[in-house]
């Protein structure tokens, strides 16, 4: 029973932290600065995302670095929203290939 119960716990847990951070940010770099990466996302939008000392890259589930982040390249950022500067504030990106040319 007890066991039932510890393993029903860490579920919830599990789901309160994935329901915290939301969907991820998709779409194609359009801009690197030195502390903000804007992207076009699914629906055409332009957005801007702060980047943090603490954010983590990721290239192929590898480590990766800000300067592998290119203009053209397919991100997935998780992100939290900064109310104070009502701007995302990257954890996260992983990067992908480049968008196809049209």
């Amino acid at each position: 029973m007890k066991r039932l119960v510890a393993c029903s716990l860490m579920i919830l847990m599990f789901a309160f932290v994935v329901a915290a951070h939301g969907d991820p940010l998709l779409g194609t770099v359009t801009a690197v600065g030195k502390d903000t990466v804007t992207i076009k996302d699914k629906a055409g939008k332009s957005v801007v995302v702060m980047l943090e000392k603490n954010t983590k890259f990721l290239m192929n589930k590898k480590p990766a670095t800000i300067a592998d982040l290119k203009v053209g390249s397919r991100v997935s950022i998780d992100a939290h929203m900064e109310e104070k500067m009502k701007m995302y504030s990257a954890e996260e990106v992983e990067i992908g290939t480049p968008a196809a040319a049209k």
